[in-house]
């Protein structure tokens, strides 16, 4: 309730849902509040024009991905309905052994965007791109993003994990987390440091302008809806 960088995807592939649930505890924790009793209470909850039903597959915790992916079990019911929403045919229930499991849990832009939409959020920013790094230079992007977070918005950015490992791009590492400010810039070496919202923690990044620059996929910054 006080913390939304405490939610937690655990050793799932849960990212896209997760930085939405922050983004509703970080503007209306009361409103996150009722829908994790409604849902665990019902099995049904809804904020604005967003509902969620609790599906049995996602309920079972004995024989899905819920004790391996170590995880609390509120984030778990709540963020893995939220993924099982945002799927027109392919179930999602966190049998993570199973193929088709792994294809319904991949999170998209589109699937944030819709998600933030249907909870009342406008967007006052987005330049996400799924596929493809933004390549603009680092600066320019961290602009955006600081900016926006100074002005107590949230920006929601897309990232490759290899930004802060070696820098090298990977398929399987693309990631959603929540810019946190924290900015620090070293022009005369190229290196710069920013924090932000993931896996339960604020973590702190530090990388080279150019990792930042090639693994950086956009962000999509909405504002308190009630201002």
């Amino acid at each position: 309730m006080n913390n939304p960088a405490l939610i937690d995807q655990g050793y799932t592939n849960l990212c896209g849902m997760a930085v939405c649930a922050m983004t509703i505890a970080r503007y209306n924790p009361e409103a996150y509040k009722n829908i994790i009793i409604n849902l665990v209470d019902s099995g049904y909850a809804h904020f604005n024009r967003y509902h969620l039903k609790l599906k049995r597959r996602i309920a079972d915790t004995t024989h899905n991905f819920f004790t391996k992916a170590v995880i609390p079990e509120a984030d778990w019911l709540l963020l893995a309905s939220m993924r099982n929403k945002c799927n027109f045919f392919l179930p999602y229930g966190g049998r993570m052994s199973k193929l088709y499991e792994k294809i319904s849990g991949s999170n998209f832009p589109a699937d944030v965007r819709r998600t933030l939409k249907l909870m009342g959020f406008e967007k006052n920013f987005d330049n996400m791109n799924g596929f493809w790094p933004i390549r603009k230079p680092a600066m320019y992007s961290l602009n955006i993003l600081d900016s926006a977070f100074r002005k107590n918005k949230t920006p929601i950015i897309l990232i490759n994990t290899k930004m802060y490992g070696k820098g090298t791009f990977s398929l399987t590492s693309n990631h959603f987390a929540i810019y946190n400010g924290g900015l620090s810039i070293d022009e005369k070496n190229k290196k710069l440091v920013f924090s932000i919202w993931t896996f339960g923690y604020t973590k702190t990044i530090s990388c080279s302008f150019e990792a930042f620059r090639q693994n950086y996929f956009g962000c999509i910054v909405v504002d308190d809806p009630n201002k």
